[in-house]
C-alpha cells in the first residue's frame, strides 16, 4: 500500500510530543529523582562502564566478544539503568531501614524501654548462659570420655585428680547457668535440701555460684522436656481437633507454639540423621567416616534448634509481629473496608523497604532463570559465527626471510633489556617477566590473581551487584562419562555461573562430600582422560577431541574440512569442543591445573601472538628441516627440485589433519617457487602446515576459552603464552626430596621414613598417581610444592590393623598410614590404594 503523507506522520509525531501522558511525565520524573538520589548516595554507580576496544586486538569473528554481553539483555535503553537502582541497596541496607523504623515505631508508642530491658533479659537467658551451659556439658563430656571411654588416657594420680576437679567444676558452673535462666526468665526453682537453702528479703531463692546444686532448675527442665513432646501432641491432637472446631487451638499461648516450632525443628533433623544413618551409601562407609557423617549432621541439627530458639526470643517476635503488621492492615483497608490504608510514616517506610527486597530477590531470580535461557543460544550464536570464520594464525614479522632470525631471537633474550614482545624464557618461568606498566617483574602467581582481580570486576560490571551473581557451580558427572558429561554439563552454563566462587562437584554412584578434593579429582580425571584418549584414538577407532602433535602435546583433533556444510554430528563434535576451550579457561580461572600438556602455539593463538620460525622447528623439526630450512638456505631450491624431478609448487605439505596435498593459494598448483617468492611460499605453507584442516577446530576451542577469560583479561594481565601453558598444565616433575621437604606429619614412626623411601623407588607416573590419591591431582600448582595448600601430610594412625589400605582426605593434602609391618608391606599397600579408582570419602 501506498506510504502515508510526510505531513500525516509529522503531525503524529508532534501531536506525540505535545501531549505525553501525564503518568508517563510522573514516572520519570519520579524515576530520575530516585536516580540522582542513588548517585548522590553511591557515587558512580549509575555510569555506565563500556570496555575500550581499543586496546583489544581484532578478533577472528567480526561479532562482539561473547563474554562482554551483559547477564540479562535489556530490552529498552534505560532497563540497565533501571537494574542498577533496584540493586544498588544491599539486604543489610534494607534490613538498616526496617530495624530504624521499628525502634521509631516502638518510641511512637513509648514501648522502647520495655523492649529494650526485654531484650538484655533475652540476651543474658537465651544467649549468653545457654551457651555458657551448652560449653559445661560439652567440657564435662569429654573429660568423663578421656577418663572413662574406649581412648581413655593413662595419667597420674595428680593429673587425674585435676581432671575430676575440673569436671566437677565445670558441672556446678553449668547447673549456675541454669539456675540463672531460670531465674531471668521466671521459671521455677525448687530446692532439694531445705537446710541448705537461702532466700532473699523478696522471698526470691538466693542462689550461690559456689552451692547451686542444693537448687533444681525445675523450669528448664520441663521447657526442654515441653520441646521433646509438645510437638507431637499439636501434631497429633491440637491441629486434628482443631480442624474441625474444636480442641485447645486457640487457648495455647505463646511459649506453647514456641516450644513446638523449636522441637518440631529437632524431631526433623533428628529422623533425618536417623534415615540416613539406615541408607546403602552410609553402610558403604568406613568407620570413621560413619562417625564423622553423624557427628557433622548431629552438629548441624542442633545448631538449626538454637537458631530457631534465637529467632523466636520475644524482641525478635515483636519486630517480626511489627514486619507483618502493615501487610495485615493493607489487607483488611483494601480488600474489606476499601479505603485508604491508615498505617504510620515508619510503618510506610518499612512496608517500601519488604517490596523493594522483594522486588530485588525476584530481579536476581529471573536474572539466574533468564541467563540459563539464553545460555545455550548464545552459546548456537558462537559456535555459527566460529564456523562461518574459520582460524588463520598470524605469523611473526618477517617470518621466513632467513634463516638466522631465530637465532638472533634467542640471543635477544639474554641482553639486559627487559624482554618484550611474546617470548619468556625458562627464568621467567620463576622469577616472572617484566611488566612495562608497572614497571616491575611479575611473578606468575601475581599474573594469575590480577587475570582473576580482571574478570571479576569485568563480571560484576555486568550483574550489577555481587548478589546478582551466583555463589555455586554445581555439577553431577560419572566417573565412566566424564568428558561426555563434562561437555554436556558446560557448554549451555551462563558465564556467571561458570566463573561461581564455589565449585561442588558429584561423581555419580560414588559415597563423597565436596570439600575441594572431589573438585580437584574431577579436574584432573577429565585432563587425564583427554591425554589418554589422544594417545589412544591413533591406533583405535573411538574419536577423541584432542590429537598428538609431533612433539607429543595435545591440539584439537580434526572434524571435518575448513569449508563447506558440517553434519549433525560434526556440529556436536564442534560443541563439544567449544565446552572444552571453557573447561581450559575455568581449570585456570580456579587454580586447578591439568594433567596435559598443550601445544605452545596453541597457547599463542589464545593469546593472539604471532607465531615465529623457532616454534616451527619446535613443534616438528623434521618437517622444519626438510620443507623450511632447505627452501630458505642458498641453493635450497634447486635440491629439492632436483630430488622431485619437477619444479616446487605453492602445495601445502601433508599432514594427519589434511592427508591430501592442496593448494596455498589460488593458482598455487601452477606457480613454480623461486628465490623471489620463496618467503610467501614458506609462510603460507606453514601456517597451512599450522591450521589447515583444523581451522573451525581451533576457532571453537579458542571462542570458548575466551567465553570464560576474555582476550581484554588476558592482555591486562600480561600473560606470555608460556605462563599459560604453565598456568594450564602445572608442574609435572616431582622431586621426592623436595617433596619431602615441604610435608609435615608424624616425622618420628618409622612408617613415616619407610613412605618416603617408597616413594623414591616409584617411578614418575606413580609419583603422580599418588599425589592425585593424597590431593586430587596429579600436578602441582605454579609456584610448585610452596603454593600447595594445605601442606601435604603424612599421618601414622592407631586404628585399624595393617591389613588396611593406606587412605586419604584429599580436602587436606593428607595421607594415611596404618603400622605396617615392613617397608615391602607398606609399598605393596601404597601402590594398590593408587591404582584404585574409587578414592571412597573426600
Amino acid at each position: 500500500p501506498p506510504a502515508p503523507p510526510p505531513q500525516c506522520s509529522s503531525l503524529s509525531r508532534r501531536r506525540r510530543r505535545r501531549r505525553p501522558p501525564l503518568s508517563g511525565l510522573k514516572a520519570a520524573g519520579w524515576l530520575h529523582v530516585g536516580c540522582r538520589l542513588l548517585a548522590v548516595w553511591r557515587p558512580g554507580l549509575l555510569e555506565m562502564t563500556t570496555p575500550s576496544s581499543s586496546t583489544l586486538p581484532a578478533l577472528p569473528s567480526p561479532g562482539s566478544d561473547p563474554a562482554l554481553q551483559p547477564l540479562l539483555p535489556h530490552a529498552t535503553p534505560h532497563a540497565p539503568r533501571l537494574a542498577r537502582c533496584l540493586l544498588a541497596p544491599r539486604t543489610r541496607n534494607l534490613t538498616d531501614v526496617c530495624i530504624v523504623c521499628f525502634v521509631l515505631n516502638l518510641f511512637r508508642h513509648k514501648k522502647l524501654g520495655s523492649w529494650l530491658l526485654s531484650l538484655m533479659i533475652s540476651v543474658q537467658a537465651d544467649f549468653f548462659w545457654p551457651l555458657a551451659v551448652l560449653f559445661s556439658i560439652a567440657t564435662f563430656c569429654g573429660i568423663i570420655m578421656c577418663a572413662l571411654g574406649p581412648t581413655r588416657l593413662d595419667l597420674s594420680f595428680c593429673a587425674s585428680f585435676c581432671a575430676a576437679l575440673v569436671a566437677v567444676c565445670e558441672l556446678n558452673f553449668g547447673w549456675f547457668g541454669m539456675l540463672q535462666i531460670c531465674m531471668l526468665k521466671g521459671l521455677k526453682v525448687r530446692c532439694w535440701f531445705p537446710a541448705a537453702c537461702y532466700y532473699t528479703k523478696s522471698n526470691a531463692p538466693d542462689i550461690h555460684v559456689l552451692f547451686p546444686l542444693v537448687w533444681l532448675p525445675l523450669g528448664v527442665f520441663l521447657s526442654i522436656c515441653g520441646a521433646l513432646w509438645r510437638p507431637w501432641y499439636a501434631a497429633f491432637y491440637v491441629l486434628p481437633w482443631g480442624l474441625i472446631g474444636h480442641g485447645p487451638l486457640l487457648d495455647m499461648h505463646w511459649w506453647q507454639w514456641r516450644e513446638v516450632i523449636v522441637g518440631s525443628v529437632f524431631w526433623f533433623y533428628f529422623i533425618f540423621v536417623l534415615l540416613a544413618a539406615r541408607s546403602r551409601a552410609f553402610l558403604l562407609a568406613q568407620g570413621d567416616d560413619r562417625r564423622y557423617l553423624i557427628i557433622v549432621g548431629g552438629i548441624f541439627g542442633l545448631a538449626c534448634t538454637i537458631m530457631t530458639y534465637w529467632l523466636t526470643v520475644p524482641p525478635l517476635v515483636t519486630y517480626w509481629l511489627f514486619l507483618a503488621s502493615p501487610w495485615a492492615v493493607l489487607a483488611r483497608d483494601l480488600f474489606l473496608h476499601h479505603k485508604v490504608p491508615g498505617l504510620a510514616l515508619e510503618e510506610w517506610l518499612a512496608v517500601v523497604a519488604m517490596v523493594w527486597a522483594l522486588a530485588r530477590v525476584a530481579y536476581i531470580g529471573a536474572i539466574a532463570q533468564l541467563g540459563r535461557l539464553i545460555a545455550r543460544q548464545h552459546m548456537e550464536d558462537t559456535l555459527r559465527d566460529a564456523l562461518a570464520h574459520p582460524f588463520r594464525a598470524e605469523l611473526e614479522q618477517g617470518f621466513g626471510q632467513g634463516l638466522g632470525q631465530g637465532i638472533a631471537r634467542m640471543a635477544s633474550l639474554t641482553s639486559p633489556a627487559p624482554p618484550t614482545g611474546d617470548t619468556s624464557s625458562d627464568a621467567d618461568l620463576e622469577y616472572g617477566t617484566y611488566d612495562s606498566s608497572r614497571g616491575s617483574r611479575m611473578c606468575i602467581k601475581e599474573k594469575q590473581t590480577l587475570m582473576l582481580v580482571e574478570r571479576k570486576e569485568l563480571l560484576l560490571k555486568q550483574a550489577g551487584c555481587k548478589a546478582a551473581l551466583p555463589g555455586y557451580l554445581r555439577l553431577s558427572v560419572h566417573r565412566d562419562r566424564i568428558v561426555e558429561d563434562t561437555v554436556t554439563a558446560l557448554f549451555d552454563r551462563p558465564v556467571s555461573e561458570l566463573l561461581a566462587p564455589m565449585v561442588s562437584v558429584k561423581f555419580e554412584g560414588e559415597l563423597g562430600v565436596d570439600a575441594g578434593g572431589l573438585t580437584r579429582d574431577w579436574f584432573d580425571s577429565v585432563g587425564r582422560c583427554l591425554a589418554e584418549q589422544a594417545r589412544q584414538s591413533a591406533s583405535t577407532k573411538e574419536v577423541a577431541l584432542l590429537a598428538t602433535a609431533p612433539d607429543q602435546t595435545l591440539i584439537p583433533r580434526s572434524v571435518g574440512s575448513d569449508n563447506g556444510d558440517v553434519s549433525s554430528e560434526q556440529q556436536e563434535r564442534f560443541r563439544a569442543l567449544l565446552a572444552l576451550g571453557r573447561f581450559l579457561a575455568l581449570a585456570v580461572f580456579h587454580k586447578h591445573p591439568l594433567p596435559v600438556s598443550f601445544s605452545l602455539i596453541l597457547c599463542k593463538h589464545m593469546l593472539r601472538v604471532p607465531v615465529g620460525m623457532g616454534d616451527v622447528r619446535q613443534l616438528d623439526p623434521e618437517f622444519y628441516n626438510g620443507r623450511v630450512a632447505q627452501v630458505l638456505k642458498v641453493g635450497g631450491l634447486a635440491e629439492i627440485n632436483a630430488a622431485l624431478g619437477e619444479p616446487l609448487t605453492f602445495v601445502s605439505a601433508a599432514s594427519e589433519a589434511v592427508p591430501e596435498p592442496q593448494e596455498l593459494k589460488k593458482g598455487g598448483a601452477e606457480l613454480i617457487v623461486t628465490d623471489e617468492n620463496k618467503t610467501e611460499y614458506v609462510q603460507l605453507l606453514c601456517e597451512a602446515y599450522l591450521c589447515g584442516g583444523i581451522r573451525r577446530e581451533i576457532q571453537c576451542l579458542l571462542q570458548g576459552f575466551w567465553d570464560v577469560l576474555p582476550l581484554e583479561v588476558l592482555l591486562k594481565s600480561n600473560v606470555k603464552p608460556r605462563e599459560l601453558s604453565l598456568l594450564m598444565s602445572g608442574i609435572a616433575h616431582l622431586d621426592p626430596q623436595e617433596w619431602k621437604s615441604n610435608c609435615d606429619g608424624d616425622r618420628g614412626e618409622v612408617q613415616f621414613t619407610w613412605f618416603w623411601q617408597v616413594v623414591q623407588d616409584l617411578n614418575s607416573e606413580q609419583r603422580c598417581m599418588l599425589l592425585h590419591f593424597a590431593t586430587g591431582s596429579s600436578r602441582l600448582p605454579p609456584g610448585g610444592w610452596r603454593e600447595l595448600a594445605p601442606r601435604f601430610t603424612v599421618k601414622v594412625t592407631d586404628g585399624g590393623s595393617d591389613s588396611y589400605l593406606p587412605h586419604a582426605h584429599t580436602c587436606v593434602n593428607q595421607i594415611v598410614l596404618h603400622r605396617y609391618k615392613s617397608k615391602d608391606q607398606l609399598y605393596h599397600k601404597l601402590l594398590h590404594a593408587i591404582l584404585t579408582e574409587d578414592f571412597g570419602f573426600a
